[in-house]
């Protein structure tokens, strides 16, 4: 539904007409360096520690499937250990299986901020996502016939929020 997923479609098409493999990556997070360029997980909690408040750019209703950056590492070496296992058509999709609203990301994010004696407030907006319309792709799990995430949801955001805090302290 955007110029963005048009692209990766004919990147996609491309590999696949060359014989090559195709992982999908499903919202990967992880520590970053350059706190400017942040997605969701690092930006509200940049926000967190900023102003307080993590003002949201959706009613946070829509659902994401989030990866920690090493589960992604550890995939993508699974798939190159075994590649000749693999066919230019099989779907590959690296992710956590697990979907989870935005707002219950933001939630966990504040329970971070709580351990610490830091009050933040959720401000959702009254906007609703756009670019997915309405619609959830889902994950093939093929690959989970090799390869399976080992970093939980909150085990992630709380490494990434260590990591954050030593920056802002």
């Amino acid at each position: 539904f955007s110029s963005y997923g048009l692209l990766k479609n004919v990147g996609e098409l491309y590999t696949k007409s060359l014989g090559g493999l195709v992982t999908k990556f499903w919202n990967v997070y992880g520590i970053e360096k350059d706190y400017e360029k942040s997605h969701v997980i690092t930006d509200f909690i940049r926000k967190g520690f900023e102003s307080g408040v993590i003002d949201m750019i959706t009613d946070g209703q829509e659902e994401r499937e989030f990866l920690y950056a090493q589960d992604c590492c550890d995939a993508l070496e699974i798939v190159m250990n075994n590649y000749n296992d693999f066919k230019s058509d099989d779907e590959l999709h690296v992710t956590s299986f697990n979907s989870i609203k935005i707002i219950d990301v933001a939630m966990l994010i504040q329970q971070q901020f709580s351990f610490i004696g830091k009050k933040v407030d959720i401000k959702p907006s009254i906007d609703i996502d756009t670019v997915q319309q309405n619609s959830k792709n889902i994950a093939s799990k093929y690959l989970l016939n090799w390869w399976t995430p080992s970093t939980t949801l909150d085990d992630g955001i709380a490494k990434v929020f260590t990591s954050m805090k030593k920056y802002y302290d």
